[in-house]
């Protein structure tokens, strides 16, 4: 339900946690953005809703009026306490930036290729030799997960446990329930201590690793992580890594079980992958949004803001703007991508986008290459119940020799 106040500000109940909007998310954004390029929601305590491409990317941009020291999420993960870099503004932010890019950049995730080919391939061979799978747990929600645990030098062997514990906070943010928050609590509790036993075996015995890095080495200008730190970085890392490559990963595969033509065209012109992804990404949000906290009042989008206010940076419904992208909700290889919010923007454009890119490349080609003829079930296939952090399926089960190669 929305209004317009005596400001002239329209208000809602948008909650990008809820199942309500879980249920109808790209119509409930889409609208939004046309209604109003900043709204007000009462939800969470109020914060603003900004919808419109260009003041998404401004904000992102200006990190002095539109910070990230709040956090980027509303309501705050229950996961860490400053996640770093994501919570901080330039210099801080390029501090922690300046020690963990390298693992991350082009060419260090080049140097990875083969070997995450290689566990990509090992994995998409089960799924051939079980003739049914189901996407989500069988392949989207490992890769990610392995990867990032393998750069940081934690066990991948429980890979699991950590993925559930990191989806239970990730999906219950808006959460009042006394037996959940409890049970977030646990994991929290057990996810703080694996990685401070990891960064203690580092210091006892360095490795080859970024734990190693964050347990040993010196910051530059000087100074050591400590303990709270790695805490917070190895819980923004594992954020990131488990659930947003997940979620693009499973709307290509529902899109082009969709889009057959698209399916065809891309078996048989691999080299068009990347294009798909880039707008995959676009048009289904890996990430719905961030939060940054106002720090002077003044005018945007129409409104006024005020000092103090928290303000959610809706990429979902940037991304589908028309006024940046011409026949926004077409998936189309040619457009250029080049000013896409997907990814974020601005200083604190995301980290892992190089990683996230060459494995969904390498998923979809070992996927053609290896499962030419898998059919999706598109009647069982469930969207999750929450979209709050990103748009995510909860299971897209498929199987061996539905169709024609």
């Amino acid at each position: 339900m929305t209004k317009t106040n005596s400001d002239d500000v329209l208000v809602t109940h948008f909650d990008h946690h809820s199942r309500q909007f879980a249920g109808n998310a790209i119509t409930t954004v889409n609208e939004l953005r046309e209604q109003a390029p900043v709204a007000r929601s009462d939800a969470y305590d109020g914060f603003w809703v900004v919808t419109r491409h260009d003041l998404v990317a401004e904000a992102f941009r200006d990190f002095e009026s539109f910070s990230s020291k709040n956090g980027a999420s509303i309501p705050a993960l229950s996961f860490g306490s400053t996640h770093i870099p994501t919570s901080m503004d330039p210099p801080d932010h390029q501090i922690y930036r300046r020690v963990l890019t390298p693992w991350f950049s082009q060419s260090s995730i080049r140097k990875l290729e083969p070997w995450i080919r290689e566990t990509v391939a090992a994995l998409v061979a089960k799924l051939a030799e079980r003739g049914t799978w189901d996407f989500v747990p069988d392949l989207a929600d490992i890769t990610p997960g392995t990867v990032t645990l393998t750069i940081l030098g934690m066990a991948a062997d429980r890979q699991g446990e950590f993925l559930a514990a990191m989806a239970r906070g990730m999906e219950n943010q808006g959460t009042t329930d006394e037996e959940l928050l409890a049970e977030m609590a646990r994991d929290k509790e057990w996810l703080v201590a694996q990685i401070l036993r990891e960064a203690a075996d580092r210091r006892a015995a360095p490795r080859d690793d970024l734990m190693s890095v964050l347990a040993n080495d010196e910051l530059p200008g000087g100074g050591k992580v400590t303990d709270a730190q790695i805490v917070d970085i190895v819980m923004v890392l594992l954020l990131a890594g488990f659930h947003t490559t997940s979620g693009a990963l499973t709307a290509m595969l529902v899109h082009l079980e969709r889009h057959p033509e698209l399916r065809e065209r891309l078996r048989a012109e691999p080299e068009r992958i990347p294009d798909a992804i880039e707008e995959i990404v676009r048009l289904y949000a890996p990430a719905t949004g961030m939060a940054r906290q106002v720090t002077r009042d003044r005018e945007f989008g129409g409104v006024q803001l005020r000092e103090g206010d928290m303000a959610f940076m809706l990429i979902m419904a940037a991304s589908r703007d028309p006024r940046q992208f011409e026949n926004p909700d077409e998936l189309d290889l040619d457009r250029s991508n080049s000013k896409s919010v997907a990814f974020g923007w601005g200083v604190h454009r995301c980290l892992g986008l190089h990683l996230a890119r060459t494995v969904l490349r390498i998923e979809m080609e070992l996927v053609f290459e290896l499962l030419p003829d898998y059919e999706i079930d598109l009647e069982r296939v469930r969207l999750s119940h929450t979209m709050g952090i990103g748009y995510l399926h909860e299971s897209v089960p498929a199987r061996l020799g539905g169709r024609a190669s």
